[in-house]
């Protein structure tokens, strides 16, 4: 499975907002680690759409960028998803800004939630 680097994260957020500024590096670096991380043998975070959940969760939720971590977020959630083997649907766009505005409002907050939102957007 590939993973999102910080190098991608800040090209993407870049390509949405410019100069970005990075509020939260912190949150960035445990980020890039948890996607991966393991329980023992047990992956946290066992399928890949659930993967490309954290990386919309924790960027939303954590405020890692000034402006745009919405935009950021599910970006690199479906890039995440793109690098591994899948192709998003084009008509996802209304979609896409109702499970942003969740997340950031905190009335998504499940993973597992987010994952099926994201395996809904890709064919």
């Amino acid at each position: 499975m590939k993973y999102l680097t910080i190098e991608d994260i800040l090209i993407i957020a870049m390509g949405h907002v410019g100069a970005y500024q990075l509020l939260n590096e912190n949150q960035l670096y445990y980020l890039v680690g948890i996607v991966d991380e393991k329980f023992g043998d047990t992956d946290l975070f066992p399928t890949v759409f659930q993967k490309a959940a954290v990386y919309a969760h924790h960027i939303i939720t954590g405020h890692i960028f000034l402006d745009g971590n919405k935009r950021v977020g599910l970006t690199c959630a479906l890039r995440f998803l793109e690098l591994n083997g899948y192709s998003r649907r084009l008509d996802i766009e209304d979609s896409i800004i109702e499970l942003g505005f969740g997340i950031a409002d905190g009335t998504i907050t499940d993973i597992e939630v987010i994952a099926d939102h994201l395996q809904s957007w890709v064919l």
